[in-house]
């Protein structure tokens, strides 16, 4: 096995995926970030690992970010923004949060490569993302990576180019103020 071949399919990969993204879309799910009060993210598995990462930089930006059912998470509500990633679309404890913060008035985006309408319905934005969305790769499922890996990528370096963008203009030494300094 070739590293460098196979560091190539992984890229190839993602720069396909991320070409089929609808990026007004992400247009939308700024606005919705700079509109919201509040930001709770929510995700399971590694979905969760990379927009725990985005919450960070969220919060680095200055923003009031959560992740949901972290420590701490305050209530949301009317004026709130939940950013959710699901690659299946079908993930119950992600589609419970998400039901249980429209019912307090929170506002939705979603991350997903599945095709759940039920879940999509629930939402302001869906951002749908081209990936396979099975455990396993079966033959035909676009990805030589394991299980639901392409879409976890794509929602990372997407979720850090709306950092970017978010953070154009900013004060960078304040932005460093906001970071860590228990490391």
């Amino acid at each position: 096995m070739d590293i460098t071949r196979t560091e190539q399919g992984i890229l190839t990969e993602i720069s396909h995926s991320l070409s089929s993204v609808d990026n007004s879309r992400i247009h939308m799910m700024i606005r919705m970030i700079k509109e919201a009060k509040q930001i709770f993210c929510v995700g399971a598995g590694r979905s969760r690992l990379m927009l725990s990462s985005f919450c960070m930089r969220l919060n680095h930006l200055g923003m009031d970010a959560y992740i949901s059912g972290g420590i701490p998470c305050p209530p949301a509500g009317a004026g709130d923004l939940i950013i959710a990633a699901s690659g299946s679309g079908c993930t119950p404890t992600v589609i419970d949060v998400l039901r249980r913060g429209k019912e307090a008035g929170a506002r939705i985006c979603l991350f997903t490569a599945g095709n759940n309408e039920g879940t999509k319905s629930l939402c302001d934005c869906v951002i749908e993302i081209k990936a396979p969305t099975s455990l396993f790769n079966e033959s035909g499922s676009g990805s030589h990576q394991l299980m639901r890996t392409l879409f976890e990528q794509t929602v990372f370096i997407l979720n850090e180019s709306v950092i970017s963008i978010l953070s154009e203009g900013m004060d960078t030494d304040e932005i460093g103020r906001r970071h860590t300094n228990l490391e």
